[in-house]
């Protein structure tokens, strides 16, 4: 069972984010024993604004690395409820001091993080404040292959062609998407086609609430191999729940092998700078 929780994420106050987190992996613990907890793009410390250097100061400074405190409090959350977590947050550079990544960890159960992925296509205001990585790597877990995009990555269906192709039965998609910038159904579009065009389940968690004058719109939505929504929010807080059948997935691509009819001898132009 997998649940996403659509929430507000308060800007610069993490210890309120993990309080909030964790009331929320034990209300999806106890509603409905979820094996996957998922929350929203940037979880730690929030979304970012236009350029501003008093405001990229206080960014900086919230960063933190992996592993830090803010997985740490994740990983005591996934021992304590026996659960993976998947959660945005803003992370530091390993080595580089002032340089950040838009990034997502997977934490086990166990407590330790699985996996990072950090984000690979960076929009707008965000050129001023992260870096593009080049992470596609999908990771193996005992409730199927997960592979994870954040925002603007998932609106590239070479990437999550990609994560299929390397064994994705999961993708997760975490999202800050505001209001400005598409319609609020269009996520639901979204999350049913990248689902149905790899005959995977296919998870988008969005926030909501304000930050830095952007509103967020939620529509998070969960789909299954068909495309079909089993699961969608409005603009409300929630948390939203899905049955992840590997049966229905081994099924499903039986029945339409997409994989086996591909013709990359016809897609060369999609590896092709501009």
């Amino acid at each position: 069972m997998a649940a996403a929780v659509q929430m507000d994420i308060a800007l610069f106050d993490e210890a309120a984010n993990l309080a909030y987190m964790e009331s929320a992996i034990k209300k999806a613990k106890e509603e409905k024993n979820a094996d996957l907890v998922v929350f929203p793009e940037l979880c730690s410390i929030g979304y970012i604004r236009e350029r501003n250097k008093e405001f990229g100061h206080k960014y900086v400074m919230g960063a933190e690395k992996v592993p830090g405190e803010f997985t740490e409090a994740l990983g005591e959350m996934a021992k304590k409820y026996d659960v993976y977590i998947i959660s945005g947050m803003t992370e530091a550079h390993p080595q580089i001091p002032a340089t950040l990544y838009n990034s997502a960890v997977l934490v086990d159960p166990m407590g330790k993080v699985a996996g990072v992925h950090r984000k690979v296509h960076i929009p707008g205001y965000e050129k001023h404040y992260f870096i593009p990585a080049n992470t596609n790597d999908v990771f193996h877990t005992d409730i199927g292959t997960i592979g994870v995009g954040i925002c603007y990555d998932n609106q590239f269906a070479e990437l999550t062609r990609t994560y299929a192709l390397k064994g994705a039965e999961i993708l997760v998609m975490l999202w800050n998407m505001p209001r400005f910038s598409n319609q609020p159904e269009m996520l639901h579009r979204l999350t049913s086609a990248r689902a149905f065009e790899n005959r995977m389940y296919a998870i988008s968690c969005n926030r909501i609430g304000e930050n830095s004058g952007m509103e967020f719109f939620g529509h998070s939505a969960i789909a299954d191999p068909l495309g079909e929504l089993v699961a969608t929010a409005g603009e409300e807080e929630t948390i939203l729940y899905g049955e992840l059948s590997r049966a229905m997935l081994l099924t499903e691509r039986a029945q339409m092998p997409v994989f086996r009819d591909r013709r990359p001898d016809l897609y060369g132009e999609l590896t092709k700078p501009l």
